[in-house]
């Protein structure tokens, strides 16, 4: 019997669904090829590279991590022509270097293979140049999701001139495990080159933050093109281009219009789990299976905690005191500093708005904490006269002062 007008159609069978999977597929992969070549072809980066070099025919320059020489910390060189960084010196810093002889102009890209590299060191890669020769530069170098990473130096400011010396600059905590420096490559321009720069940004770790939930980003400062955007041009181009081949053979299969949406979602799902899974290792190893009081020591803002604590055990009355908690928020109606040194205070009344003394609701005896510097509150320590715009004064006593902030107590009497 035929089908009757109306109803639905047969179900799609194995081999539809196979066949709108591979045109998917094929979509997918010539819209990778397409953008790439595209991108390539037409780059700011490398056109703007490639205009600076001195010459074409560039040579990579090498230098293996025992050819680094240690100035600051401690460690030793490997068999393999490995660096091993194992100490840092009493300010927490470990420095290694050598001289060279480059023009920067020539080589806009770093390529270097650390092992070990782990949130809790900080690595900067430092250089001096001829023209300059007092003065260090640094650029900041982030965990990559492999060991071997590239970086674009090209857009720093301070890369230019001849540099005369290069190394790395090492700051935090090594964990007890020493950093394996490989080589530092330095690199001219090449698609190869700009590629692998793209990569290795796209898979650093950035600390997680209150926006990381919400969507992918390149390293700030460090980013050439936002993952999230090439994703979602692949996506687009390869929509399109599925549209027109079913155009063409009249066979719209919905199979593979999910697929050109969902593949590349997907991708950009596991770059952002990658980052997770980092941060993940790294949440693990600085709080599992330690008590609050050291995990608050341990976060990122483990110096408002111990400040709150130091004000609690040792400045402030009971909690019956009123706090009125003031920072320089940048128009920003709730700051992240400022809400947790408000919630490190609890149980303490906090009046937790304005950069400003509100001055028509404090009473003599209440406490202002300024956290940081304000520029337009000033305190005038030779009449105990806080003071801000035009009127703004204030007759407080300070008890309290500290690097994170300094501690107020508002007088027996109001100067208008």
């Amino acid at each position: 019997m035929g089908a009757v007008p109306g109803t639905q159609s047969a179900p799609i069978g194995n081999v539809e669904f196979v066949w709108a999977l591979a045109r998917a597929l094929l979509a997918l992969a010539a819209s990778a090829i397409f953008l790439t070549a595209a991108y390539l072809t037409f780059s700011p980066e490398l056109a703007a590279y490639r205009a600076a070099a001195g010459s074409d025919n560039i040579q990579p320059r090498t230098i293996p991590g025992d050819d680094l020489t240690i100035r600051l910390g401690t460690g030793g060189t490997g068999r393999d022509k490995t660096l091993h960084l194992a100490g840092l010196s009493q300010d927490s810093r470990a420095i290694v270097t050598r001289n060279t002889s480059l023009q920067a102009s020539d080589y806009p890209f770093v390529e270097y293979t650390i092992n070990n590299l782990h949130p809790g060191a900080i690595v900067y890669l430092i250089w001096k140049t001829a023209e300059n020769s007092e003065e260090i530069s640094r650029a900041r170098l982030h965990q990559s999701g492999n060991e071997v990473t590239t970086t674009c130096l090209g857009n720093d400011e301070n890369w230019i001139g001849t540099i005369t010396e290069i190394g790395f600059d090492v700051y935090g905590d090594l964990r007890d495990e020493a950093l394996v420096i490989s080589s530092l490559r330095i690199l001219p321009y090449s698609p190869a080159t700009l590629l692998a720069a793209i990569w290795s940004d796209w898979t650093m770790f950035e600390a997680w933050d209150q926006a990381s939930i919400n969507h992918l980003r390149g390293v700030p400062g460090n980013a050439i093109l936002s993952p999230s955007v090439a994703i979602a041009a692949w996506a687009g181009l390869a929509l399109l281009a599925l549209g027109m081949v079913s155009l063409f053979k009249k066979a719209h299969n919905p199979i593979g219009y999910l697929a050109v949406i969902f593949i590349p979602w997907i991708v950009l799902d596991l770059l952002w789990q990658h980052r997770l899974s980092t941060q993940l290792t790294e949440t693990k190893f600085l709080f599992q299976g330690k008590p609050q009081h050291e995990r608050h020591l341990a976060d990122l803002d483990a110096d408002l905690y111990q400040y709150a604590q130091h004000l609690k055990s040792e400045v402030l009355p009971g909690p019956e005191a009123r706090i009125f908690l003031l920072h320089d928020d940048k128009g920003e109606r709730h700051n992240y500093r400022r809400l947790r040194t408000q919630f490190h205070l609890l149980p303490y009344n906090i009046y937790n708005y304005g950069s400003l003394p509100p001055r028509k609701h404090i009473r003599d005896g209440d406490y202002i904490l300024v956290l940081g510097s304000i520029n337009s509150l000033t305190f005038q320590s030779s009449e105990n006269l806080m003071t801000w715009g035009e009127r703004g004064r204030l007759e407080v006593e300070i008890v309290d002062e500290h690097p994170v902030g300094r501690l107020y107590q508002v007088g027996r009497g109001k100067a208008e």
